[in-house]
């Protein structure tokens, strides 16, 4: 598996070393400059993580903006998973470069592996936790093994600024039951969830999605997106 481009992270960190050292009034213009050149040059890292068969590779699909996701039917991602190369997306009516680097499976076996390799090469800005309505054993146990990931791999997270929690295939369960019905189930991870974010200091949010119907999709990424931007709109 590739590394995140060391040569990108040396110009940033001098980028950001600068505006500490640029008088308050010019702080909002050199802020400026590392947003462009996060957001637009070197594209902002984000992981996108959850239990199989939750659409992680669905909505990679989404943001490259493929055609036809209602027919979508991919096979289950293999170990080590598929290169993403990074892309650019418009995100509230903004051209962004987006660099998640890889498509990764969702199999107990890959969470030691591809898993803690991804979050270790991206060093994210951002991590996408995908739920579903089934088996919610299943994705507390992966949500449980991200929360646990993040503490262990201080380094490797020193950058993280949101963690969306994002349940899908609302087309199967809105019907049913409510999004606070459907986490109900992850009372204690949700508990831990907030505690982690408040002590590392990142930002989240839980988000109701419909990749096949698109329902609140555009509106959970243009949160998402803006949140961990250099210059972020979400504080």
């Amino acid at each position: 598996m590739s590394s995140t481009n060391p040569m990108s992270n040396l110009i940033i960190a001098l980028l950001n070393r600068v505006a500490e050292m640029i008088p308050d009034s010019l702080v909002e213009a050199a802020d400026g400059v590392i947003d462009f050149a996060v957001v637009r040059l070197f594209g902002l890292p984000f992981i996108v993580l959850g239990y199989r068969q939750t659409g992680k590779t669905t909505l990679l699909q989404w943001l490259q903006d493929r055609p036809h996701l209602a027919e979508f039917s991919p096979e289950p991602t293999a170990a080590g998973g598929e290169a993403v190369l990074p892309f650019t997306k418009r995100v509230d009516d903004e051209r962004m470069r987006l660099r998640p680097m890889r498509d990764v499976g969702g199999e107990y076996a890959m969470w030691e592996t591809d898993w803690v390799d991804l979050l270790k090469n991206v060093r994210p800005r951002g991590i996408i936790f995908m739920i579903d309505h089934d088996h919610p054993y299943h994705h507390k146990d992966a949500l449980n093994f991200v929360l646990q990931m993040i503490d262990e791999n201080v380094f490797s997270t020193q950058q993280l600024k949101y963690f969306m929690l994002l349940a899908n295939k609302a087309d199967l369960w809105a019907d049913e039951m409510t999004l606070d019905e459907l986490m109900d189930d992850f009372r204690n991870e949700t508990r831990r969830l907030k505690s982690q974010s408040e002590r590392i200091g990142y930002g989240f949010s839980i988000e109701q999605t419909s990749l096949v119907t698109g329902e609140g999709v555009e509106e959970a990424m243009v949160t998402f997106f803006n949140a961990i931007r250099p210059r972020s709109a979400v504080r």
